[in-house]
């Protein structure tokens, strides 16, 4: 099959650079994305143009101009021929799932020094209860995932278990060693904070800031970032309940081992706002038709299904105090040396 300059024959993406003809084989693809250059206004469209790209195994990258409609087949083909290979430019958005809501894929976040984080390898969640099967089936097949790790404690998954998938390990690394107000969602707990809470946001930049100053929380984080750095093949998936205060707090920490700038781990961290806003609305819909509704109780709903930059800098100040700096908690909280660290990002970085 011919796409513009390049074709595809026998296994093989076929295409003259320099002069030469090059043979390379589609299984040493890792990504191919559409990548649009020039304006994209709607009456400057045609100005525009649309390029393959192509990631291989030895960390080479390909551009190929073709039209639009070229790059999306051409890449369904290679996709085809080459299954685990990633596709597409998330830029850690989220998953087209029905069933879950805060689901998101890392992949093509930059990092400092100009890297991307490989799509469909690192996934952020919400727990996995109740998954349907056109979920699991995207999971599974498409995402290849093959590790979930649970940040809950064992009262929230007694109430709400994860949807078991065949060939998924599934690690359960509390971060936290009892249900916490705030943080833990039991219905019980969700309760008792709607009901009880009077200072929400306070509250709830306190409980980021003794996160990281729980050793046990500390060396529970330690424990994710080990499992990920013996990770192999496939997605990995990790969560809490709602996926946004374990969950983002695992996400910024593996960040910033990874390179990512400040600036990005925040704007991946506010994200949570934008996917959880239905959930919020539906939850004060039903609190609406409620006997004793109130302001405070209205208050105390949206700080449950939202994120502060305040509170995932709390946790910083802490991590700062603890250990004097990022490099310094990267080194003595998750144990990563310099070599483990070129070996996270060896592993995940393009």
């Amino acid at each position: 099959m011919r796409y513009g300059k390049i074709r595809i024959e026998d296994g093989y993406l076929i295409f003259t650079k320099h002069m030469m003809v090059n043979n390379l084989p589609c299984k040493d693809i890792l990504w191919a994305y559409m990548r649009r250059e020039g304006m994209d206004g709607v009456q400057e469209r045609q100005l525009s143009s649309n390029y393959l790209v192509v990631v291989t195994r030895r960390r080479k990258r390909y551009k190929f101009d073709m039209t639009e409609r070229e790059v999306q087949d051409c890449i369904r083909l290679l996709k085809v021929l080459n299954p685990d290979m990633a596709v597409g430019f998330p830029k850690g958005g989220r998953l087209p799932l029905q069933s879950l809501v805060n689901t998101r894929d890392l992949g093509a976040v930059m990092t400092m020094d100009g890297r991307h984080i490989l799509p469909r390898k690192l996934l952020r969640s919400g727990d996995l209860y109740h998954l349907s099967l056109a979920d699991q089936r995207i999971l599974r097949d498409e995402y290849r995932l093959k590790k979930v790790i649970d940040f809950r404690t064992n009262a929230e998954i007694k109430e709400r278990p994860d949807t078991v998938l065949a060939g998924v390990e599934y690690y359960h690394i509390p971060i936290l060693d009892e249900d916490k107000i705030g943080i833990t969602h039991t219905s019980e707990m969700d309760w008792k904070f709607l009901k009880e809470q009077k200072n929400p946001c306070e509250f709830m930049e306190r409980i980021y800031e003794n996160i990281l100053n729980d050793e046990y929380s500390v060396k529970q984080y330690a424990r994710f970032i080990d499992v990920l750095l013996h990770h192999e093949n496939g997605a990995v998936l990790w969560h809490g309940g709602k996926g946004k205060d374990r969950t983002g707090i695992a996400t910024a920490l593996l960040l910033g081992a990874l390179g990512v700038s400040c600036e990005i781990i925040r704007e991946d961290y506010k994200k949570t706002n934008l996917y959880l806003e239905k959930e919020k609305q539906y939850m004060c819909r039903f609190l609406e038709s409620c006997s004793d509704l109130s302001e405070q109780k209205m208050e105390n709903t949206d700080v449950l299904f939202r994120v502060e930059e305040n509170w995932l800098n709390r946790s910083f100040t802490a991590l700062e105090k603890n250990y004097g700096s990022v490099e310094g908690f990267l080194k003595k909280g998750l144990y990563l040396t310099p070599k483990t660290q070129d070996a996270l990002k060896e592993k995940y970085l393009l």
